[in-house]
């Protein structure tokens, strides 16, 4: 779906000063290292409110920027899945992750990269793919095996020949059995740890692969480029919110973001 946000700068000592517009930030003086084309720049924190509640909740003269972005859902077993193709709509953001999965297929052809398909998994992704991906049943006798196997009927729904997997998981186990792509782990979630490399790729968020679920929580958001690509950054955060089944890892006192990647 698509709905309408407020966006201002939060009171942070970065690239946005507190008060400054985003629409401000991204004019003729472009503060420094705030460059939406550039996998490897950091950014400032943000704040995203319902639309009005920037202008009641802050200080009469804070200037807002009232904007849409498309907005991903999750469910509590199942997928959802949104088709990011309206050019008029420059930014993404998704509910929570704390066990499931999320994946952008980039179809084939020169504007692939401008209108890329992109889905929730749940952590239960249920027992069958929804019938866009071809309805069939989702194979394996755990949670674990049936995300991995929805993960699967994606690509093969969505993908193009030739573009690439590009998930965000809980746990590093690999993804297997999509037509054309090798057998792809996911890789640790790392403090500046730079883009994800070219080609196949995926990311894990879990906070300790020697634990099952292995909890862990990741935020997503995305937005297009200069050139109408879509780029998506991932943040991992420790919380104190854990997968179904999880003992419980963080102290309140140590439950602050960590390492944000991005990809395309």
């Amino acid at each position: 779906m698509v709905l309408t946000f407020d966006l201002i700068g939060g009171a942070f000592g970065g690239n946005i000063p507190a008060g400054q517009s985003f629409d401000q930030a991204l004019g003729p003086a472009v503060p420094t290292g705030l460059d939406f084309n550039n996998p490897l720049t950091k950014y400032a924190a943000l704040q995203v409110m319902k639309v009005g509640l920037a202008r009641v909740g802050n200080p009469v003269g804070w200037m807002t920027n009232k904007y849409t972005a498309y907005w991903l859902p999750w469910t509590n077993s199942g997928v959802r899945e949104l088709h990011l193709n309206d050019p008029n709509v420059n930014f993404f953001f998704t509910a929570m992750f704390s066990g499931c999965t999320f994946s952008v297929a980039t179809p084939a052809g020169a504007g692939g990269a401008a209108n890329v398909w992109v889905t929730h998994i749940a952590w239960d992704a249920g027992v069958a793919a929804p019938p866009a991906w071809g309805g069939g049943a989702l194979a394996g006798g755990t949670f674990d095996a049936r995300r991995l196997s929805a993960e699967r009927a994606f690509y093969t729904a969505r993908m193009g020949p030739g573009t690439f997997v590009r998930s965000v998981a809980l746990r590093p186990d690999p993804l297997t059995g999509v037509a054309g792509v090798p057998p792809i782990a996911a890789t640790p979630i790392l403090p500046n740890g730079g883009p994800l490399p070219a080609l196949h790729g995926r990311y894990c968020y879990g906070d300790n692969p020697a634990l099952v679920p292995n909890p862990g929580i990741a935020f997503i958001a995305g937005w297009r480029d200069g050139n109408q690509h879509w780029h998506f950054a991932v943040q991992k955060h420790p919380g104190g919110y854990n997968a179904q089944g999880a003992a419980i890892q963080r102290a309140p006192h140590f439950v602050v973001p960590q390492g944000v990647q991005q990809f395309y």
